[in-house]
């Protein structure tokens, strides 16, 4: 087997509070790895995640670490949607892990553009997060299953998608898409997986307000445009599930479902139309 280049990648922030505001405490970036900081209004601080080797191929790690002091708030995207390229059969699945700390009364989103695996793609992903009882966590993942604009169809996927989150130490959520399949178009167009559409997303409130906001993220999800989406709220959390066609009808559900989870504050600096 030739040995191809692989991808190195590594970021890390924290930021403290400095009376109302949130400030930069630390930030590492290294490899294909950086961090872009938009000016926005308000209080928050907002980062952009690059990944300046263009997307993900088999065999590339990357790793990455969030650190939220009390009373912090901080909101992290993507400058654009991460790309999972095909991977040759004897090739090791790209590997991706990011870690979260979010203290007492913080706020951490994590909001980015969406993911859109190539035919053939190999993807280890995992996200931990541990919290404070009163912080705040809002996740999203956008999963975009081929290039429907090229009329790619997918034949063979493996991926391995996990989210964990801890309260107090406790678990909270474990979540994990498992998809290893050599007839992947087939698979999506069962009812019970995706029902024929291209895409999926999943976002989660980690909260003490967040099983009050059920009502209205209902509300929000009796527009037409989020006819593939349901939702659910226990034990403090909200958790939103949809289908769409691809990755453009999923942003436009998900532009109408975020504001009834983030008080309507602003979408992310990279998610301008």
């Amino acid at each position: 087997m030739t040995p191809l280049q692989r991808a190195r990648g590594q970021f890390g922030l924290e930021v403290r509070a400095d009376g109302a505001r949130t400030r930069m405490a630390d930030l590492v970036q290294a490899g294909c790895c950086r961090l872009l900081f938009p000016r926005v209004r308000g209080n928050g601080l907002e980062a952009a995640t690059v990944n300046i080797s263009g997307g993900i191929a088999a065999g590339d790690q990357i790793r990455g670490r969030l650190a939220c002091g009390p009373g912090t708030d901080l909101l992290v995207t993507s400058q654009a949607a991460e790309r999972i390229y095909r991977a040759r059969p004897e090739d090791s699945p790209a590997d991706m892990t990011v870690t979260c700390h979010i203290g007492a009364s913080a706020r951490l989103e994590w909001l980015p553009h969406g993911t859109i695996f190539f035919d053939g793609s190999r993807l280890r992903r995992h996200m931990v997060v541990d919290m404070a009882h009163s912080a705040t966590f809002l996740f999203l993942e956008s999963r975009i299953f081929g290039r429907l604009g090229a009329g790619e169809h997918l034949s063979s996927l493996h991926v391995r998608d996990r989210l964990t989150i801890r309260r107090e130490g406790e678990p909270l959520l474990e979540d994990m898409l498992r998809l290893e399949s050599t007839n992947v178009t087939a698979l999506l167009a069962q009812s019970a997986v995706a029902a024929g559409q291209g895409a999926v997303a999943t976002l989660v409130l980690a909260s003490p307000q967040a099983m009050d906001l059920l009502g209205p993220v209902r509300e929000r999800l009796a527009a037409p445009q989020c006819a593939g989406f349901a939702a659910s709220a226990w034990n403090s959390m909200l958790v939103v599930r949809g289908v769409g066609a691809g990755g453009w009808a999923l942003e436009v559900a998900l532009r109408h479902i975020l504001p009834a989870l983030r008080a309507g504050r602003p979408m992310p600096s990279t998610w301008r139309s």
